[in-house]
């Protein structure tokens, strides 16, 4: 007798476009007055930050100084907001509501890495953009000797393009990196319950000094401190080849297994 495919064990293996939809509605629904707090708190922060680095001088100040903050922020707030991702999980009984949603695996796991991840990717620089135009602004009507207040996020980034050469993989390496990690703080997110970005960057901190002092053992042993590596090797003449390439083999290994481990914690 075949199954029927809305048979409640057969969800956990289907992706519904439909189901997938309804879940973010939901998420909405609930989560708006959060949203509309936390979009307001970041642009309030945003505002006052510029105004407070800019008041130093406000003649010295221009786009790449508008650039500079921007990847100030992205990076950090990125990190803390993606070391957010699965917040149910913080709680138990949280955790067991979650888990008992009628929506599949890849479901949850497709939203989280959505609004967790790419979507911050994608309108934080927007949001930046806009708030950095409205403040400058405000700021040139009353301090007139404040000129190049106006932000171009379009000449922000050619220039980033620009100053990484016109090696293609540096451009994959800059864009790969931060994807890199905010994976790792969405990984971390899934595997521990308490404190995950605490213990996401206390993990990674064990490893970096594993593998320092691994590099260091290989080196005294072999003797190899001395080595020059033959013209045109791709190892040594263009590390970011290996440091795009390895960035992003990383960064799917780390999607596998925060997927598994979401697997298994509703098995």
């Amino acid at each position: 007798m075949e199954k029927k495919l809305n048979d409640p064990m057969e969800t956990n293996n289907i992706f519904s476009f439909k189901r997938f939809i309804l879940l973010c509605k939901q998420s909405l629904i609930i989560n708006k007055k959060l949203i509309g707090i936390s979009l307001a708190g970041f642009s309030g922060f945003v505002f006052l930050l510029l105004y407070l680095f800019q008041k130093k001088s406000f003649q010295s100040w221009d786009n790449a100084s508008y650039t500079r903050m921007l990847l100030y922020l992205f990076f950090t707030i990125g990190t803390i907001y993606s070391s957010l991702s699965f917040p149910a999980f913080r709680m138990k009984e949280k955790s067991i509501t979650y888990l008992m949603l009628p929506a599949s695996i890849s479901e949850k796991f497709t939203f989280e890495l959505l609004i967790r991840v790419v979507m911050f990717i994608l309108l934080m620089p927007v949001l930046y953009w806009a708030v950095a135009n409205i403040e400058g602004t405000i700021v040139h009507h009353f301090k007139p000797e404040f000129q190049n207040y106006k932000f171009s996020l379009i000449d922000g980034w050619s220039k980033i393009l620009h100053d990484t050469g016109d090696f293609k993989l540096r451009k994959i390496f800059f864009i790969q990196y931060p994807l890199f990690i905010f994976t790792v703080m969405f990984a971390g997110a899934c595997h521990f319950s308490k404190s995950p970005l605490l213990k996401t960057l206390f993990t990674i901190s064990i490893i970096m000094v594993g593998y320092a002092v691994l590099i260091y053992i290989l080196t005294k042993g072999f003797n190899v401190r001395g080595y020059i590596a033959r013209e045109g090797s791709v190892f040594f003449d263009e590390p970011l080849t290996v440091y795009a390439i390895s960035s992003i083999v990383a960064s799917l290994c780390l999607l596998a297994v925060t997927f598994f481990k979401l697997k298994e914690k509703e098995a």
